[in-house]
């Protein structure tokens, strides 16, 4: 019978390019003042605010222009609407995995969650009452590209 040799080692480390990923995130929100409050709110998470928009066309040329793990959206934006960017990226000509969407709006009377839903978001959160609980789910998220 053959044993294993006790020069060998086993690593459980994973080479460094599969080490730490942050989550890429696309914050698709007007209010500077709400960018600031979830950007400064998150800075300790592991996600990257690799772009914010401001705007509808703004988010969607974004969009198609390179991949993101998770985008945070509002419904109202200062032009256009956050629903169009969600239906942009779930059509079925869209160049890159979809990202998970997450709706954090003042907006959220239920035929807007029921929108949401049927569009495939996945989170979907009232600013003013559920702020916490999204802040929690995107950290959820982001531990999620650590592991």
């Amino acid at each position: 019978m053959q044993t294993a040799s006790h020069n060998s080692v086993v690593s459980s480390k994973k080479p460094y390019h599969l080490e730490h990923k942050p989550m890429q995130v696309l914050l698709i929100e007007d209010s500077a003042l709400l960018r600031e409050a979830i950007m400064e709110v998150l800075s300790h998470a592991s996600l990257n605010f690799k772009h914010v928009a401001t705007t509808q066309a703004d988010a969607i040329a974004l969009l198609d222009k390179e991949t993101f793990d998770f985008m945070i959206v509002d419904i109202e934006l200062a032009q256009g609407n956050g629903f169009e960017v969600i239906k942009h990226v779930m059509q079925p000509d869209y160049p890159f995995t979809p990202p998970i969407a997450m709706i954090l709006t003042n907006h959220a009377h239920p035929h807007y969650r029921q929108r949401a839903k049927d569009l495939g978001v996945k989170y979907f959160f009232d600013k003013s009452m559920d702020f916490d609980s999204a802040i929690d789910t995107i950290e959820e998220e982001a531990a999620k590209f650590t592991l």
